[in-house]
């Protein structure tokens, strides 16, 4: 079966997507608006985007209207810094519940009961409870449509990252999966825990590689 996006409604686009491009890492931002009142939000629409200079992405979508802009969007465009918190299995829950639709103002740090901790470069505050938090400053915020169904795309860089002892190698850099914990967002309400069901290949770096795998 073929499908032609232009002929299905917003609904039907939304729904092949979600249960198609998974399992989906969750970056849990925070933000400040402009009288430095925090806010707190997972963001499924989120990915690195190269290591020189570190960068990565979220995507705010149209909230329902009569809103045209979530809070985290408005927050940015306010005070271009956003901390991106690693949603992990431990505090998944307050993951979860920091979507819900609060007015604006009130901070999904106490309604979660997360910590909120000073970052040492941007204004946002950090989640204490998150193993690794990048800090970033907005590159660029790049609409894509502000129709229903629409969003933005928002670019940092980073320019601090904090990240719990117990789980780096401080030779390779690399973080310990299993401890880490992340959780990816699969499709309606259902997530995954990243670190439960893992399995490894060999990846071919050079074409000598590729030519001892038959051999």
């Amino acid at each position: 079966m073929e499908l032609d996006p232009a002929t299905l409604d917003e609904a039907s686009r939304y729904n092949f997507m979600m249960s198609t491009i998974l399992p989906r890492p969750i970056a849990w931002v925070s933000t400040v608006d402009a009288q430095d009142r925090p806010n707190l939000a997972p963001y499924t629409y989120f990915m690195g985007v190269c290591c020189v200079p570190m960068t990565v992405l979220f995507c705010p979508v149209v909230p329902p209207a009569p809103k045209r802009k979530k809070d985290t969007l408005l927050n940015v465009e306010s005070v271009p810094e956003f901390v991106v918190n690693v949603a992990s299995l431990s505090c998944i829950e307050a993951v979860n519940l920091s979507a819900a639709p609060l007015p604006p103002g009130e901070s999904e740090f106490a309604l979660t009961g997360m910590t909120p901790v000073a970052s040492s470069r941007v204004r946002p505050p950090r989640v204490q409870e998150a193993a690794v938090a990048y800090e970033c400053q907005v590159r660029d915020i790049i609409e894509i449509s502000a129709a229903p169904g629409g969003g933005w795309v928002v670019l940092g860089t980073v320019v601090a990252v904090h990240v719990d002892d117990a789980l780096l190698d401080p030779v390779t850099h690399h973080v310990d999966l299993q401890t880490l914990r992340p959780v990816g967002r699969l499709g309606g309400g259902s997530f995954v825990n990243a670190a439960s069901d893992t399995f490894t290949l060999t990846r071919y770096k050079t074409l000598a590689d590729l030519a001892a795998r038959s051999q």
